[in-house]
């Protein structure tokens, strides 16, 4: 079963070197997601974190 969820990505680093470092934390709800990318954020000016709407199979993916 397919649904719209909010991926939660998560940076360390500055440009050039910005690294990837999270990409599997889905949630139902943009208010949830956008609460974790926030906290995440607060910890330092080199974590970018964001909410980005995906569709996926919902049965292959965790879902906070």
């Amino acid at each position: 079963m397919f649904e719209h969820l909010f991926l939660l990505f998560v940076f360390t680093g500055l440009e050039p070197n910005k690294k990837l470092e999270s990409q599997d934390m889905y949630f139902r709800n943009l208010h949830e997601c956008t609460y974790f990318a926030r906290e995440l954020h607060k910890q330092g000016e080199t974590i970018t974190a964001y909410c980005l709407p995906k569709y996926v199979n919902i049965e292959a993916v965790k879902v906070y």
